[in-house]
């Protein structure tokens, strides 16, 4: 049986599941994205933040995944990332906390979410903006100038809105999409002409889910 959140090792879960995928955290920054995910679990009832409560599932999938992003980045990056449709935080604060030279934003059209989600910044001393709001094309993000990240798990309608949104991706920029596989069939659509796939990453473990990273140009 695994052990309840309160006695569950989440320190020493995390910087292993880091180290699986080749991320070597500092103390702060692991203390940080547990903080995260203790709060996640603690505000989950009323918000529906998640279907997982199992302390080594929630390493594996949410932190895992997220930080299977992260790894992904230089380390030295810097940059404006914004999460789309962030919900409970994932992936946008690990990644943040893991790539510190990146100015996070959390876009999430429900307020109660937003409230929680700055709070959480709160509680992990990640300095962060919170746009409340429904975005679904670049004018609707008038916060951020250029988006040098743009990351995106489990939104609702990735398929349209993230083609809209990348028209404000920086020269360089890049998109790191978390689906399955059908998603191959999304990205040659016309909508997404002007974005090009770089890669697809298989997810530590998972057989049909992926993290897809585009950039602009052809």
């Amino acid at each position: 049986m695994s052990a309840g959140p309160g006695a569950f090792p989440w320190d020493d879960a995390v910087a292993a599941r880091a180290r699986a995928i080749g991320l070597v955290l500092p103390a702060d920054a692991v203390r940080a994205i547990v903080a995260h995910a203790r709060s996640v679990l603690r505000d989950n009832g009323p918000l529906h933040l998640t279907a997982i409560d199992d302390p080594e599932t929630f390493v594996e999938r949410h932190i895992g995944e997220s930080l299977e992003g992260a790894a992904l980045l230089p380390m030295e990056i810097a940059g404006t990332l914004v999460d789309l449709g962030s919900g409970n935080g994932f992936p946008g604060i690990p990644i943040a906390i893991a790539r510190p030279g990146l100015a996070l934003h959390l876009v999430e059209s429900s307020e109660k979410k937003a409230m929680f989600l700055r709070t959480t910044l709160r509680d992990t001393g990640l300095t962060g903006v919170v746009v409340a709001r429904h975005v679904t094309r670049a004018p609707e993000l008038p916060e951020v100038e250029g988006i040098d990240v743009l990351v995106t798990r489990a939104m609702g309608d990735w398929e349209r809105v993230l083609p809209r949104v990348a028209t404000k991706l920086a020269t360089r920029g890049k998109i790191l999409l978390w689906a399955v596989l059908e998603a191959d069939r999304v990205i040659e659509r016309e909508a997404w002409r002007r974005l090009r796939l770089v890669e697809r990453r298989p997810l530590l473990g998972r057989e049909r889910s992926f993290i897809y990273e585009l950039s602009p140009g052809q």
